[in-house]
């Protein structure tokens, strides 16, 4: 385990894959409780009407909507949105909408090649030879 600082508070602690120390991992829950709370009774409420009621910062209600956390009971999602980050329409989680995840993928593919690299290849009978071509890189 390495030592790391808390990206909420900045104190030191060991880092056990998470960004955030024990203590403000605690108060996240309890903060993405009361929010979960209010939204089981205001579907449709917006950030800062969540903000107002709750008392939790924007910031974190935000990030709790990007990662998909507000799933009801019933399995339907609440109604409330952030923006995208590229195309500004609202969406329920992650950081686009579906429009430019797919454009930003097309972007990739066409600037990256939708080849594989050579040292991942695969030949016919789908192993991998970069046995192979360590082989040929040495006889040359």
């Amino acid at each position: 385990m390495q030592l790391k600082n808390c990206s909420w508070c900045g104190k030191v602690f060991a880092h056990a894959g998470d960004n955030v120390c024990p203590a403000c991992r605690k108060q996240e829950d309890e903060d993405f409780d009361r929010v979960y709370d209010y939204l089981k009774k205001e579907r449709a409420a917006t950030i800062d009407e969540v903000h107002e009621e709750t008392g939790v910062e924007k910031s974190r209600i935000i990030k709790f909507i990007r990662q998909g956390r507000f799933i009801a009971e019933d399995g339907k999602r609440f109604d409330i949105f952030v923006e995208c980050e590229n195309c500004g329409d609202p969406i329920r989680e992650g950081r686009y909408c579906d429009k430019c995840a797919k454009t930003l993928q097309q972007e990739i593919e066409a600037q990256t090649g939708k080849e594989q690299p050579r040292s991942v290849r695969k030949k016919k009978g789908g192993r991998m030879y970069t046995a192979d071509l360590r082989e040929k890189d040495k006889d040359k």
